[in-house]
């Protein structure tokens, strides 16, 4: 879903969710918008109501949102001006870039002198530096791809600084319209959540590009100054002899020599006569020169570039107006109801794993559906998967009452510590379940604190561990793109 599109759609997502009396949107308003937009994309896509994909969804509820968005704006402009703080400015990029070739001029004036001592730190620096962000993304990388998709991304950098510029306006809106204000923050985390992806992606392009920029500018000013100055190379250093420096130039400068037209000091005696002295030293400094910007091209401009890519490529990927975010799902579920693109059978599918429920429980679980949903629900209870039977997963929720509920619930204990590889398997499976689905269904995580709270009555102790729990899971089931719902289901609507 393109960036835009995501602002208005978590933006009226957050509007509706807070505003219940319709105050802000008028109820009239959203029915009529959903009306018009399935009319509007299910004509254009030429494809039937009643049979859905994700980029149908994607492009209704988009359309959708970006028809309550206008008059929402006109009502109501500090709106625009909470959407406008969650994007980043263009001319950011502008000055960035600005500065980074203006530091890489600076780095081919650092010693102020006619001599380019090939040893030193503007080329030898920016080479080191630019190696040790490309250790330290690759370890990153392979960090994502081990760790735990539970991994909470709020306590990112970029998280922080986002709600640090949206906060002052969300105090100011708070004091003059409570409901407004409390929707504006709504959006402003929906965003640090779901928007978090795309603003790490254009943070990263543009400090490749920065990277590539600092070096080009290094590059340019050694031209230039090389041009109107006359530039003698050479060498100078209290700890290294001749040999370790005709080492260190063979491994900086040997893989551009090939195709450079240019020769390193072949012999002691060569290395030792660049070398300065109180006598002399020294060379001709173009070879140098020549030797520099190849190697700078090979070691920081051509992967910075190749990594700007990857990271525009990704942004192009994030932005596919076919893409559905897996957790706007439940939403469009809600909003696209009895529209045409999503069934309405009434059916709930319930599946426990690693847990076997009482009957009091189911019977709670139905009464939080009824309230959750809205109505009267249909419960399909289907077979406890047993721990140890994740292979299984994936086919028991694509058969039976699967394909035509409206919801999945997978059913868990909170008592049990969630783990990747038993836990998140299920969650998974159950999550591309209800997304592989024709028309496709929603899918929540039910996780009952009930045998957890029963299992430790009497400690003192209980209170905060119950809290601590309820925070793993809901941080474990986020890292699938859902959010948990936890609570004592048996007790769950009876008066205590």
């Amino acid at each position: 879903m393109r960036e835009d599109t995501l602002r208005a759609v978590l933006m009226v997502k957050a509007i509706e969710e807070t505003d219940r009396a319709g105050t802000l949107l008028p109820p009239g308003d959203r029915a009529q918008a959903t009306r018009e937009a399935v009319r509007a994309e299910g004509s254009s896509a030429g494809e039937p109501m009643a049979v859905s994909d994700d980029a149908f969804l994607a492009r209704a509820l988009g359309a959708r949102a970006e028809r309550l968005l206008p008059p929402l704006v006109q009502r109501f402009p500090i709106v625009d001006e909470a959407l406008g703080r969650t994007r980043t400015p263009q001319w950011l990029l502008l000055a960035l870039l600005a500065l980074a070739f203006a530091s890489g001029l600076g780095l081919s004036a650092m010693d102020g002198s006619k001599r380019i001592n090939i040893l030193a730190l503007p080329f030898f620096g920016l080479i080191a530096w630019n190696l040790i962000v490309y250790a330290l993304l690759a370890a990153a990388w392979v960090r994502a791809r081990t760790a735990s998709p539970a991994l909470s991304r709020r306590g990112s950098v970029l998280a922080r600084l986002l709600e640090r510029r949206v906060e002052p306006l969300l105090r100011t809106t708070r004091r003059v319209h409570a409901v407004l204000g409390e929707a504006l923050g709504r959006y402003a985390s929906s965003w640090v959540s779901l928007g978090a992806a795309c603003t790490a992606q254009r943070a990263r392009q543009w400090l490749h590009l920065a990277a590539a920029v600092v070096a080009v500018g290094l590059i340019v000013g050694l031209y230039v100054r090389g041009t109107v100055l006359r530039y003698e190379a050479g060498w100078e250093s209290t700890f290294l002899g001749p040999g370790a420096v005709r080492a260190v130039l063979g491994v900086v400068f040997g893989p551009v020599v090939g195709w450079s037209g240019v020769d390193l000091p072949q012999t002691l005696a060569d290395v030792e006569q660049l070398r300065w002295t109180a006598t002399g030293g020294g060379g001709d400094a173009a070879p140098w020169i020549h030797l520099i910007a190849l190697s700078l091209l090979c070691y920081v401009v051509v992967p910075r570039l190749l990594l700007a890519g990857a990271a525009t490529l990704t942004l192009a990927r994030l932005g596919r107006a076919s893409a559905l975010p897996q957790e706007l799902r439940p939403y469009a579920a809600d909003v696209l109801r009895g529209s045409g693109v999503l069934r309405s059978t009434g059916v709930v599918s319930v599946t426990p794993y690693a847990y076997e429920p009482s009957e009091a429980t189911l019977a709670g679980l139905e009464r939080w559906l009824r309230s959750a949903l809205g109505g009267e629900v249909q419960v399909e209870r289907r077979t406890t998967l047993r721990y140890g039977e994740e292979d299984m997963a994936g086919t028991a929720f694509a058969v039976g009452a699967h394909r035509a509920a409206d919801l999945h619930v997978l059913l868990l204990n909170l008592a049990a510590t969630p783990e990747v590889e038993n836990h998140g398997v299920v969650i998974a499976a159950a999550r591309d379940a209800a997304h592989q689905a024709r028309p496709p269904a929603a899918v929540r995580v039910v996780v009952d604190e009930s045998p957890y709270a029963t299992r430790l009555a009497g400690d003192a102790s209980l209170a905060p561990r119950l809290e601590e729990r309820r925070r793993l899971w809901r941080d474990f089931v986020a890292g699938y793109g859902l959010a948990a719902e936890i609570g004592d289901m048996p007790h769950f609507g009876i008066p205590q």
